[in-house]
């Protein structure tokens, strides 16, 4: 049968997108703090070592702590938390209008699309629950007491794992979604970073937050930076508790001051309740408090915050912060 007249061709989004779009078009387009060079800090994680590369005149992209990388695509793909499928969906929208970087046509804050096959953390060594050792030698090097190192265990919020013959601390929770791990002695892996590079972490959902299924909706949620001040939280929990404190808290954690997203399962967690926002004092933490402040507030949230000192952070004052206070 002959065809007439011309034969439509499937339209191309990935060609079109890798034609069209630069990394740094596309840092300007998502909104992502600092500036896209050379050598610059990720924008899809906490980065403190400016360990992101844009080459080939702004068309391709690599993290060297992750070993993520790839095109214009890819890079889609990563600010979106996603699959390809989800990325050809964003095209469809932002290749039949303008995107210019003025534009600033955001994300979604809120993720609630996620990949037809759920993404699973590539945990390089086996989880284990710890020995009265463990918790004893996790007590010693981050400074919380043995009955918060207990209820951090017993809440699947800390496991241990042996990486190249070093015992290391694995800040999860049962969701599984979201990981850090740390050598147990404080020292760094071979690659000069303090967290071992995991791939498959869901950077939109806050550690702990599993927790919030068996809580009611009076409990409040208390959203710190870092594995380390989600420690320290814990640890303050079991102080306000042992001195009388009644009101029912979950420490959460944000693993980085430049995460920016919510997973949607997470912020049906979140939705409606009282948080309580802990920055570190530093620029990203304000950042962070304001971005968190009016995400959490659009779900319903009533949010306040307790400001650090300059320079310092929730586990520098440990020993002096009043539980009371940080609780109340």
């Amino acid at each position: 049968m002959e065809r007439i007249g011309p034969m439509i061709r499937e339209r191309d989004l990935f060609a079109e997108a890798r034609e069209r779009f630069t990394i740094p078009h596309l840092w300007a387009v998502f909104g992502f703090e600092g500036t896209p060079r050379p050598s610059c800090r990720s924008p899809f994680r906490e980065d403190r070592s400016a360990s992101f590369s844009i080459f080939d005149s702004g068309r391709a992209w690599h993290d060297h702590a992750t070993g993520e990388g790839g095109d214009a695509v890819e890079f889609i793909r990563a600010a979106l938390n996603t699959d390809h499928r989800g990325v050809r969906e964003w095209l469809v929208q932002h290749l039949n209008g303008n995107t210019a970087p003025a534009c600033r046509v955001k994300a979604s804050s809120l993720r609630d699309k996620r990949p037809d096959e759920p993404r699973s953390i590539q945990w390089p060594s086996e989880i284990r629950e710890g020995t009265a050792a463990d918790l004893q030698a996790l007590c010693e090097a981050r400074g919380i007491s043995y009955a918060a190192a207990w209820t951090l265990t017993e809440a699947g919020v800390t496991g241990f794992m042996e990486i190249d013959g070093r015992t290391c601390m694995v800040i999860t929770d049962r969701e599984g979604h979201a990981a850090e791990i740390r050598r147990l002695d404080g020292t760094l892996f071979p690659n000069g970073l303090k967290a071992y590079p995991l791939k498959g972490v869901i950077k939109s959902w806050l550690v702990g937050a599993e927790l919030l299924r068996r809580e009611t909706p009076d409990t409040a949620v208390i959203i710190v930076e870092g594995a380390t001040d989600l420690l320290t939280a814990f640890d303050l929990l079991v102080r306000y508790r042992k001195a009388g404190g009644f009101r029912d808290w979950v420490p959460v954690a944000l693993l980085g001051a430049g995460c920016r997203n919510l997973d949607a399962a997470c912020a049906a967690l979140i939705r409606g309740r009282h948080v309580r926002l802990v920055p570190d004092g530093d620029a990203a933490g304000a950042q962070m408090a304001r971005h968190w402040t009016k995400l959490l507030r659009s779900i319903g949230c009533k949010v306040d915050i307790v400001e650090m000192p300059q320079g310092t952070d929730l586990s520098d004052h440990r020993e002096t912060i009043n539980p009371q206070d940080l609780f109340s």
